[in-house]
């Protein structure tokens, strides 16, 4: 063969690979998607150390005793119309208890699928245990609407608050990053068995700032609500009803506000909402990568 066909065969081959091209002859590769909490929904935080350090800038710290996730409609598509066709079933994970495998899809087309979507939503009666999920958990999310619940504690000197936060919301995440490589969606290659991550950022719930590059964790102005008796609600976060003038539990002014910048839409005026919208944006694809979230 000519050696300047044969080279450009091999780079074709090569860029094919790199861009994840549909394989003429109709490969197949089969998929697992896994679900992770990060480091901080094992250990809570803070997590890491030196400069890579995810800590509350008031002191506080948190462990978590529950992370549960409830997921739906998985799916992969092209942005030219092609369709995986798979076919997910609704499941819940608690994510404080490791990284369990969400779904595997057998006989996926080998390509570049860059429009991935999933979507937070309440568990049905149809739906199905991750992990270790108690069936009174997954009872407590259907009932009120979950689709995302955590359990936990902050800790402060001899001070501790319980939290219990359930989130009843659907949001719609779409057009996923991939965290990896920063490229759209993911490549299924022929012949293989290929893995991805839902990742949840448990940190998006403390942001003090979505104005900002850099936002820091607080829990001052949460602490501040708390009940005397019983855990720390998203109810009680409505009390500090103006993020401009958060009061400290002695009632007095703290020298913070919370920023929601232009990232929502209406703009939360509490830290009921502005925590709920923070919430709405957890879910990332393979690490750090974004989706388009749209709350339904």
């Amino acid at each position: 063969m000519n050696p300047l066909v044969r080279k450009a065969g091999a780079l074709a081959a090569a860029l094919c690979f790199a861009q994840g091209c549909a394989n003429e002859e109709g490969g197949d590769g089969s998929l697992v998607i896994r679900i992770s909490g990060e480091q901080a929904a094992l250990t809570g935080y803070p997590v890491g150390s030196g400069e890579g350090e995810i800590a509350f800038a008031d002191g506080w710290t948190f462990k978590f005793d529950k992370v549960l996730v409830s997921l739906s409609g998985f799916s992969l598509k092209t942005a030219a119309g092609a369709d995986a066709e798979i076919e997910s079933d609704p499941v819940v994970a608690d994510l404080h208890e490791g990284e369990p495998e969400l779904w595997k899809f057998d006989a996926v087309p080998a390509r570049r699928w860059d429009r991935v979507s999933y979507r937070y939503e309440p568990p049905t009666t149809q739906s199905r245990k991750a992990d270790a999920v108690s069936d009174s958990d997954i009872e407590r999310m259907r009932d009120n609407g979950y689709s995302f619940y955590i359990e936990g504690r902050a800790q402060k000197g001899d001070r501790r608050v319980d939290v219990a936060w359930g989130f009843p919301f659907k949001v719609q995440l779409s057009r996923c990053e991939n965290g990896q490589d920063g490229t759209d969606g993911l490549v299924v290659r022929e012949n293989a068995q290929n893995s991805a991550q839902v990742t949840v950022h448990l940190d998006h719930l403390f942001f003090d700032s979505w104005a900002e590059d850099e936002p820091k964790l607080r829990f001052d102005a949460m602490a501040a609500v708390a009940p005397a008796e019983g855990p720390l609600t998203l109810d009680d976060l409505a009390r500090q009803d103006n993020l401009s003038d958060l009061k400290g539990v002695d009632g007095k002014p703290l020298d913070l506000a919370y920023d929601p910048g232009s990232a929502f839409s209406p703009v939360p005026t509490n830290l009921k909402q502005y925590t709920i919208e923070g919430a709405t944006t957890t879910g990332h694809w393979n690490g750090e990568g974004h989706c388009e979230y749209v709350r339904q």
